[in-house]
C-alpha cells in the first residue's frame, strides 16, 4: 500500500503512528462493591439495623446507661 502526498511522493511500508497502547477498562475486573457502592452501603446498613433490633442489645444499652 502506498500513499501519494503532493507531487508523487510515496510512503511505502511506514508506520504513521508508533505503537499505540490503549488501556481498556473492560480488561480490569471490578468487584461488585466497586460497581455498586450505593447498593452495598444500603444492604450493609439494612443488615446492621436488623442486628440492632435483636433483644440482647437491651441488656447492653441498660449496662451503658447504668455506667453514666
Amino acid at each position: 500500500m502506498s500513499i501519494n502526498i503532493g507531487d508523487n511522493n510515496k510512503i511505502k511500508n511506514a508506520n504513521i503512528a508508533e505503537r499505540l497502547e490503549i488501556n481498556d477498562d473492560q480488561s480490569v475486573k471490578k468487584s461488585f462493591y466497586e460497581k455498586h457502592p450505593v447498593i452495598c452501603g444500603f444492604l450493609i446498613s439494612l443488615v446492621a439495623g436488623i442486628v440492632l433490633l435483636f433483644s440482647f442489645w437491651d441488656r447492653i444499652v441498660n449496662l451503658i446507661e447504668g455506667v453514666f
